[in-house]
This record gives C-alpha cells, sequence and structure tokens, in this order.
C-alpha cells in the first residue's frame, strides 16, 4: 500500500515537474534529445508495424464479417469503431510499451545504478530537463504519429479485403467510410494517443529514475514493473475516455445510463 502511495506521488510530481519545464524543449541539448527519442520511438518503430497494422484490420474484418454477416454499413462500422476507435490506438500503444518503454526504464535505471544521474547533478545539469522532459514529449508525439499510421494500415487492411467477403467494391466502402467520420474521431484519436505517450513515457521515467536498489539485479525489476503499469494505465485512460466521450466501456459491453 505504501508503495503505491510513493508511486502515485512520484507520478504526479514528475507530471508536475514535467508540465512546468515544457518551455525548456526550446534549449538545443534538450531539443536534440527530443528529436532523438522522436525517431527511436516513431520511425524505426514504423517499419516493423506495416504488416502487423495490416494485419490487424484484416483479421478483425474477415472473423467479424462472416459472423455478424454483415452489409456495407456494419463493416464500416466496424472499421471506424473498433479499428480506428479502440484497437488502432491500442496497438500502437502496445508497440511504445514494448519497444521505447523498456529501452527508457532500462537506461534510466543503467544510469541511477552507474552513477551517471549524480554525475550531471554535480555539472549542476537537471535531471528533469535533460532527461525527462525531451524522452516524454518525444515518446509523446511519436506515440500520437504512430497511432495514425496503424489505424491508416489497419483500416486500409479491412477495406482492402471487405470486398472479398461482401457484395461491394472498395469505392464505395471508402465513400461510407468518409460519411461516418467524424471531426470527433480525429479528435478523440488524437487526445487518446498523447495520453497513452505520456503515460508509458513518465511512468517508465519514473521507475527508471526510483530502482529498488542500486544493483544490477534492479535493472529487470525495473523494467518488468515500468511495462506492466504503463499497459495497466493505458487500459485504464482507454477505459475512462471511452466513457467519458462516447458513454461505453470496453468495446460497447457497457454503456452509460444516459
Amino acid at each position: 500500500m505504501l508503495q503505491a502511495l510513493r508511486e502515485i506521488e512520484g507520478g504526479i510530481q514528475l507530471s508536475l515537474n514535467v508540465a512546468v519545464r515544457a518551455p525548456r524543449l526550446a534549449v538545443p541539448p534538450i531539443f536534440e534529445s527530443f528529436l532523438r527519442q522522436v525517431y527511436f520511438t516513431g520511425v524505426t518503430a514504423a517499419t516493423g508495424v506495416v504488416l502487423r497494422a495490416c494485419l490487424l484490420g484484416v483479421i478483425i474484418i474477415a472473423v467479424l464479417m462472416d459472423m455478424l454477416d454483415a452489409d456495407v454499413d456494419l463493416a464500416v462500422k466496424i472499421l471506424l469503431l473498433l479499428v480506428f476507435r479502440e484497437l488502432g490506438p491500442l496497438a500502437a500503444a502496445a508497440v511504445v510499451i514494448l519497444r521505447t518503454g523498456t529501452a527508457v526504464s532500462a537506461e534510466m535505471a543503467m544510469m541511477r545504478i552507474s552513477g551517471q544521474t549524480r554525475a550531471l547533478r554535480y555539472l549542476g545539469i537537471d535531471l528533469y530537463d535533460y532527461l525527462v522532459l525531451p524522452r516524454v514529449a518525444g515518446v509523446m508525439l511519436a506515440t500520437a504519429v504512430l497511432t495514425f499510421y496503424v489505424q491508416f494500415l489497419a483500416v486500409l487492411g479491412g477495406l482492402a479485403l471487405s470486398p472479398f467477403i461482401i457484395e461491394a467494391t472498395f469505392t464505395e466502402l471508402a465513400g461510407r467510410l468518409f460519411e461516418l467520420f467524424t471531426p470527433v474521431d480525429f479528435y478523440y484519436s488524437v487526445i487518446k494517443s498523447l495520453l497513452f505517450g505520456y503515460a508509458v513515457a513518465a511512468c517508465c521515467c519514473w521507475h527508471g529514475l526510483n530502482p529498488p536498489d542500486l544493483t544490477q539485479n534492479a535493472v529487470p525489476k525495473v523494467v518488468t514493473r515500468a511495462v506492466m503499469q504503463s499497459a495497466m494505465l493505458v487500459l485504464l485512460i482507454n477505459a475512462v475516455f471511452a466513457y467519458v466521450v462516447f458513454g461505453i466501456l470496453f468495446f460497447g459491453l457497457v454503456k452509460a445510463n444516459v
């Protein structure tokens, strides 16, 4: 219980420190670190998710359309409500957690254990400015971009497969998709993906800078705890956000009494 309260307090303090220091991203060394984080989280991950994202849309469409005997409207709604709104952002967040979350938490823990963070303090360099802020901001931006990349590929894969399952052309499906797509879907994805990125980066930075001990054995403990808590935070944000915006939880299984 005390450990959980300590982690919540630490997360709040880290969040406040990052928010206050946001203007310092303009400082050249911090901005360079920010760009490196964006490159690692977004650009290097992009090539690895192409096939997975396409398969996500294809599998969802193939299974659900066969089970529900879908028509054009239902097929498009599946793509928009399930793939675009929910599974796309979650898939991107999973990639960020597995690639960037593990890397950031392990890197921070190694710097803490090896004394590099202490050396930075001796040099008068603020750890939040040089280590935490660029990583949190970089992961947030890269997660948002990666989310739209995954969503685009997943929806495209679903649209490409649908004509083979139902009597509809790719043009008809795409046209109906654009008719149903609203600005709410866009803003929903942007804000949620930014929150996902923030939660993952902040959680991993905090655990990396606060290992249970200063031995090499602490690194795997830090990574495991950071990844598990990042995943829990992402699922919690997704559930709360869907309930607040659309009044649903668990992909529509629970609805608000409105």
